[in-house]
């Protein structure tokens, strides 16, 4: 089963103790960001990881997607206050959370969606909530993959309301959470995902 776990990077103290939970390449990592924000999202990131996969040797693969040698399969995303890693065994995964706010959906998506998208974006009562579901759909699936920015946002097509896409002979399922005005999308070819969040202290 893929979870998702949630950490608010607000209640994150900035302590020698938080400090000696984690390694020395995140120590140096936040120690090089210059807002007490930002030190405390780095700082976060890397709690969540030794919390819920302990303290095995990160690595990153070819398109910078973090991996643990010989660990499970898992990916980290922030937004705002937040900081969220989805975990599965074996199955690659990827995660995405965006704060949802006011902005142009059309405007803004005509850099990374397709026509099709576009159109379900147009014809929408709620143009932004289907903006972010399109986004955090399109976001986690190339984070899936492991592409990152490499991948061309456009190639694939997220619009279906099915909750899947079929890329490259793999079938890839989405499972959507709500976290106050916070959109968060995971997406696997597994389709056995937790029905909540799981939050830690």
């Amino acid at each position: 089963m893929i979870k998702t776990y949630v950490k608010n990077a607000d209640t994150t103290s900035l302590s020698e103790r938080n400090f000696s939970l984690v390694p020395r390449y995140r120590r140096d990592k936040v120690d090089r960001l210059y807002h007490e924000s930002d030190k405390k999202l780095s700082l976060t990131a890397g709690l969540i990881i030794h919390q819920v996969l302990g303290d095995g040797e990160l690595s990153l693969a070819e398109f910078d997607k973090p991996y643990i040698k010989g660990g499970r399969e898992f990916n980290l995303a922030h937004s705002g206050h937040f900081v969220i890693l989805s975990v599965d065994g074996d199955t690659p995964v990827g995660c995405d959370i965006e704060r949802m706010r006011p902005l142009d959906p059309v405007r803004v998506g005509k850099v990374v969606f397709c026509d099709n998208e576009l159109d379900k974006i147009r014809g929408a009562r709620d143009k932004c909530d289907v903006f972010f579901t399109l986004w955090t759909k399109k976001e986690a699936f190339i984070k899936c993959i492991g592409e990152g920015f490499h991948f061309a946002s456009r190639r694939i097509d997220v619009s279906s309301d099915d909750n899947k896409v079929e890329y490259n002979g793999e079938t890839y399922f989405f499972k959507e959470y709500m976290l106050d005005e916070y959109k968060i999308m995971i997406c696997s070819t597994c389709n056995d995902f937790a029905e909540s969040l799981e939050f830690l202290n």
